[in-house]
């Protein structure tokens, strides 16, 4: 049975916490950006400090915000929604357009090395491919039971997770060709790559992050202080900490990447205490596509 999303309306004069939210693009290259279900607004937070930078971006037509994944040249990104569409934007918080706004639960949206859009479609089942420039329907890339986030590795691959399959699947990123697949127990929400080559899947109940090989054999877990449903993951590009967005904590844990310790369980300052689903740092001058490589992090120390 799938989780149930509730869909909220945006208020004008929405109030967080008891404070009316600040203004909006806040934040930049470097920093963390952050979605929520709960108020369908994409924050800003320093990168290293965690420190709440203001409000960045409302969903437009989408609604139930979940993934948030940066393009290539660190000028658009897209936020995927439990329904009506995936939103995109500029990296100052333009609203662009929205991809298959009439569809249903739409995870989340990554950009691809030909410039167009896959989307992973939970109502059909499927990742589409969408057209970068007018948004219209490409063609469907793979077949795939309720794909929840997904991510380019450091391979070239696509990496798909199946939140009703329970598994994390690698397939070509051109063909959709299954190349590999590992069991990953409970409902798997995002994946994320870490320097050394380790795959890491945050999944719910059992509420851990399983780390696997580049081959995908398990290598053991990890979890946060008090999980309950930790969704979206990334690796900083300041230090290589990994990062995890607890929804019922609403807070954003820190692990070592190599000790896989918690360095800090409520790592967002102030916490809105609101639901938050995913977390992912806006990329500098123009990257690969892969968000978490090696090269990505050494770009920031140069």
């Amino acid at each position: 049975m799938r989780f149930a999303h509730r869909l909220y309306i945006l208020l004008p004069a929405l109030l967080i916490a008891g404070t009316a939210v600040s203004a909006l693009a806040a934040g930049g290259a470097g920093d963390a950006y952050i979605t929520s279900d709960a108020t369908n607004i994409v924050r800003a937070y320093g990168g290293l400090s965690g420190a709440f930078l203001g409000n960045h971006a409302p969903s437009v037509n989408g609604n139930g915000q979940m993934a948030i994944h940066f393009g290539a040249t660190n000028n658009k990104f897209l936020v995927g929604h439990a329904g009506l569409g995936v939103d995109e934007f500029t990296s100052s918080g333009t609203f662009i357009k929205t991809y298959n706004p009439g569809g249903g639960w739409q995870w989340a949206g990554i950009y691809v090395p030909s410039g167009n859009v896959y989307i992973g479609d939970m109502a059909t089942d499927d990742v589409r491919e969408y057209d970068g420039t007018t948004g219209a329907f490409v063609r469907i890339v793979c077949s795939i039971i309720d794909p929840s986030d997904m991510r380019i590795g450091p391979n070239g691959n696509l990496y798909i997770c199946s939140y009703g399959g329970a598994f994390l699947r690698e397939v070509d990123v051109v063909t959709g060709g299954t190349i590999n697949q590992v069991p990953v127990p409970g409902r798997p929400q995002d994946v994320a790559f870490l320097p050394s080559g380790e795959i890491l899947v945050a999944t719910w109940v059992p509420n851990l992050v399983f780390r696997f090989t580049p081959a995908l054999t398990p290598l053991g877990t990890f979890a946060g202080t008090g999980w309950q449903r930790p969704h979206g993951i990334d690796i900083s590009p300041h230090n290589g900490h990994i990062y995890v967005v607890d929804g019922v904590t609403t807070q954003v844990h820190e692990f070592d990447p190599v000790t896989f310790l918690e360095l800090n369980p409520a790592w967002r300052s102030p916490d809105p205490e609101d639901k938050i689903v995913d977390i992912e740092f806006r990329p500098a001058g123009t990257v690969t596509v892969q968000p978490s490589t090696w090269s990505r992090m050494k770009a920031f120390y140069r």
